[in-house]
């Protein structure tokens, strides 16, 4: 439900006598704070939770003091707990606490961060400078690292480097990727999950093995996954509720809740006893669960991409049909299409899903279909950069047939990876070693 107030807390060390009262804002802060903390520790709102009603949560807690009453440590506490599961509202209580007090520091920051997530990037770097003036700027390596981001991306290559260098990425690596989540990140899992349990209730059973999925890997950031314990025995506890005892969705739903526990081979039998191999067998109505049985019937060997596509076409369209907005379903006819080498089918599950699914994946596959020299490639090049400005992949495609504009592409590229530290946290480049490349390459371009 809230976003972490560590980074406002990391703001707050180190910090002497200035012009802005930092003792009374901290101060005011916390006694304030013990309102919201003594809000959200309450069972009640715990059951909330677990039930996947954070919407009623949500709505509790902006109300919890009257509008009329609320101060500038209310709006400002609100803004930052809502920051991940409420951004429009967020987003509306920050620029009340600006408000409150348009000259405060850390207003400003939030402020900044905000902006900068909606990619108004002169505006966030308008509220973060005006935080590196306030004399409580102490060097943080954070602040310094979303400046040079959002430098980058307005063309301002001299002051990129400069913010780099008192970022001092070396020494403070961790933290610089780390905090590149809460920007860039639009994960928003328990709107997800209040959304699925609502259409569980509503009659979409098989859901229930897509709950289970989102509850056994819950993203915490963007490296580290685990499992919701108390939400996960809300699923089961659902499913026997709503399940008949011995019927055909209550074994899918066995399937989806012990995947974990049963091998290969055990749970394709398992698959032989619920009817999948038999003449017109019908698949279950759950994306998830199909995207499952494919991966065991591959990884097993019991069935061959061809076989299933054969088998099974007609049902996965259907399912496409009825349910639009689901990726897995095209997820799984890509991969098919893809493997069977079917092109022509491949690229109109692809130009749906970049179109109207707007996902990232989709539009690299299209790209991957066109040859790399045409024209044609370049027009959609730029068309799927309008869509997906910060992929890292889109802008190493510009970077290689750039030729007139050639330091804007280096800025936007060097700029994507910020925006997918996810990808490089562990391969062979880091931020530091993009930015030394990009002082290295403007040089060559001066010369």
């Amino acid at each position: 439900m809230v976003r972490a107030l560590s980074l406002m807390f990391i703001l707050f060390l180190s910090v002497g006598s200035h012009a802005f009262d930092v003792e009374a804002f901290k101060n005011g802060m916390s006694k304030q704070g013990g309102v919201y903390n003594d809000f959200t520790s309450q069972k009640e709102i715990t059951i909330l939770f677990t039930e996947g009603r954070v919407s009623e949560s949500n709505k509790r807690l902006k109300a919890l003091i009257p509008d009329s009453k609320k101060t500038i440590y209310d709006y400002f506490i609100l803004g930052n707990m809502l920051f991940q599961s409420d951004f429009d509202a967020s987003y509306k209580l920050m620029l009340e606490a600006e408000k409150k007090e348009p000259e405060n520091p850390y207003v400003m920051f939030e402020r900044g961060i905000h902006e900068h997530r909606l990619g108004n990037y002169s505006l966030a770097l308008a509220y973060y400078e005006k935080f590196r003036e306030s004399n409580i700027f102490n060097d943080n390596p954070i602040v310094s690292a979303y400046m040079t981001h959002a430098y980058l991306l307005t063309d301002q290559a001299e002051k990129a480097f400069s913010s780099w260098e008192e970022a001092d990425f070396g020494r403070n690596h961790t933290s610089i990727e780390k905090a590149m989540y809460p920007i860039f990140s639009d994960q928003n899992q328990e709107k997800r999950r209040e959304l699925l349990i609502s259409e569980i209730k509503a009659g979409e059973k098989l859901k229930l093995c897509d709950l289970y999925q989102l509850d056994s890997e819950w993203e915490i950031d963007w490296w580290n996954y685990r499992p919701k314990k108390e939400y996960l025995k809300y699923d089961v506890d659902l499913a026997s509720e709503i399940l008949e005892n011995d019927s055909l969705n209550e074994k899918y739903f066995s399937l989806c809740s012990s995947n974990e526990n049963i091998d290969d081979q055990a749970y394709v039998e398992r698959l032989r006893e619920i009817g999948l191999f038999k003449k017109n067998a019908r698949l279950p109505e759950s994306s998830t669960l199909i995207y499952e049985v494919l991966k065991k019937l591959i990884s097993s060997k019991s069935m061959k991409p061809a076989e299933f596509l054969e088998r099974y076409e007609g049902q996965l369209v259907k399912f496409t049909k009825r349910h639009p907005a689901d990726r897995k379903y095209f997820d799984v006819l890509a991969f098919l299409y893809a493997n069977v080498g079917d092109q022509e089918k491949l690229k109109e599950i692809d130009r749906y899903g970049w179109k109207e699914l707007k996902i990232e994946k989709y539009a690299l596959s299209f790209l991957a279909g066109i040859e790399p020299q045409s024209a044609e490639f370049k027009t959609f090049l730029l068309e799927a950069l309008k869509d997906f400005p910060l992929n890292a992949s889109l802008n190493q495609y510009r970077l290689a047939i750039e030729v007139k504009n050639k330091e804007e592409a280096l800025l936007k590229f060097v700029a994507s990876q910020f925006a997918n530290v996810k990808n490089n946290w562990s391969g062979p480049y880091r931020l530091n070693d993009y930015m030394a490349s990009l002082r290295y390459e403007l040089d060559r371009l001066e010369k």
